[in-house]
């Protein structure tokens, strides 16, 4: 059994490097390769473990030996998930170790911009409804939080489940209600620019948005725009696009982060214990997180 972490893990140490060894051949790469190195590396494994590395259909249609990837991260944006699930290979992902880190940092945007002078006066968050686009387990864990601040919390989400705490609407209904809209989606096929302009434009001009996933669910020339012209009031960012970043960027009313919003100790050490429990929990048969089934496509495999 070949396993190997295909690039350059932002936290693996020694203990967890000796622990994955326990389950076969383990290698760790420590670069970010480019697809044709990605392609000969996961074409002598068996198992994969991947943080950074885009994984395109026309990269896993040539593999045949790997069986299975987990991915280091929650987000699975960069992998063609049809393509693995018809070439054979199980993905899964790690969607608990950063969950209370980037869900207790979404307060930490929202102060910024709410009580860090970028929307004068400053408000009190007590009363105010906060807006979930998604209510998964970070979404659900922000409700928590909101709820002991005495915000009342709406939820969207794709169908229409119930969550506890969280009154869940139509998105259309959601964008006209919230002083605060949060987003936390997954970005793939359906969700890439569901705030298009269009549903932008719903939101109240004293809304704020805070985002700590994908910039690409958001249409950025459109939010820039009603920033610029008082159509919201702020917005708290993890992560944009090229398209309007250089006006978010010279907004005074906009807080911009690079990506930071899971790193916390915490969640450093919890994220190899989750990628070690992925792999033995489907080397043991009964594999958890997944996104798709590599065996349900292909059962020869």
């Amino acid at each position: 059994m070949r396993i190997i972490c295909l690039d350059r893990p932002s936290f693996l140490p020694r203990e967890w490097r000796d622990a994955f060894a326990t389950l076969g051949e383990f290698q760790v790469f420590e670069d970010h390769p480019d697809p044709e190195t990605a392609l000969r590396r996961l074409r002598d494994a068996d198992l994969a473990v991947v943080e950074a590395t885009p994984l395109p259909g026309e990269l896993l249609r040539q593999v045949t030996r790997l069986r299975y990837i987990t991915l280091a991260t929650n987000g699975f944006h960069g992998v063609d998930l049809d393509a693995a699930g018809a070439a054979g290979i199980t993905v899964a992902h790690c969607p608990d170790h950063s969950r209370v880190a980037v869900a207790e940092y979404v307060f930490r945007l929202l102060f910024e911009v709410t009580r860090g002078g970028r929307v004068l006066p400053g408000r009190e968050l007590r009363g105010r409804t906060l807006g979930l686009l998604g209510t998964g387990r970070i979404g659900g864990h922000v409700a928590g939080i909101a709820a002991g601040f005495g915000m009342r919390v709406v939820g969207a989400n794709r169908r229409g489940t119930p969550v506890p705490g969280v009154s869940v609407v139509p998105l259309e209904e959601l964008l006209r209600e919230a002083d605060v809209l949060s987003v936390h989606l997954p970005l793939d096929g359906d969700t890439r620019g569901i705030l298009n302009a269009e549903r932008l434009a719903l939101l109240r001009p004293s809304a704020v948005i805070v985002n700590t996933s994908r910039g690409e669910l958001i249409d950025q020339a459109a939010m820039a725009r009603l920033l610029v012209t008082g159509g919201l009031a702020g917005a708290g960012l993890d992560h944009i696009t090229d398209d309007a970043a250089d006006t978010l960027r010279a907004l005074d009313n906009v807080v911009l982060t690079p990506g930071t919003a899971w790193d916390t100790e915490t969640a450093r050490a919890d994220n190899p214990r989750e990628i070690f429990d992925n792999l033995t929990s489907y080397l043991a048969g009964r594999p958890q997180h997944v996104l798709t089934d590599g065996t349900a496509e292909n059962p020869a495999a």
